[in-house]
């Protein structure tokens, strides 16, 4: 990279509920009071399209690839550093997801697992989806459970921060205090 001040990544982790896009907002607030150069990707949305490819059909590689396309524009643009939200359960779509950071190690670019518990979690859905989505309630709640014993056995959390009692400044405060920012 031939940018003056050097890019650096940070991945928030968790299951549905936990408070990733909270998480992320409170980022963006703290890092520009700072004036701190960020963006903020929430990596579900670089993943929104439709037909899949047959080889793809989560999306990891189109996720991949579109990650390391803004990423390259957020760095010649001079952002400072790049905040990404998704669940990660799997080894290689984090590695991937890294190298498309431009990050070489997890110093580069911590996975940071917020995690709630079950009764917090069910709270923050209920709220969220009662009035716009309240078909997805029943999924997330039936998955949650799974989702979070996925995450636990996958093992690839960096930090884990539990987020029950905190306010999401809290909880951003600790996730930069983690990443070393």
């Amino acid at each position: 990279m031939t940018d003056s001040k050097r890019t650096r990544g940070l991945i928030l982790n968790g299951a549905s509920g936990v408070g990733k896009s909270r998480t992320l907002q409170e980022l963006g607030a703290l890092l520009g009071e700072k004036a701190v150069a960020y963006a903020l990707v929430d990596l579900d949305f670089l993943t929104l399209s439709w037909p899949r490819p047959q080889d793809d059909p989560w999306g990891g590689q189109v996720a991949r690839e579109n990650l390391a396309a803004v990423t390259s524009n957020y760095r010649r643009s001079g952002i400072e550093r790049v905040v990404v939200a998704h669940v990660f359960t799997d080894r290689t779509h984090l590695d991937g997801c890294r190298a498309a950071l431009g990050a070489a190690s997890a110093d580069e670019a911590p996975l940071i697992r917020l995690r709630a518990s079950r009764a917090v979690v069910e709270q923050r859905l209920r709220a969220r989806h009662a009035a716009d989505a309240p078909w997805e309630l029943d999924g997330f709640l039936a998955g949650h459970d799974a989702l979070t014993h996925a995450l636990d056995a996958a093992d690839l959390d960096d930090h884990v921060i539990d987020v029950d009692g905190l306010d999401p400044r809290a909880v951003a405060e600790r996730v930069i205090e983690a990443a070393g920012w």
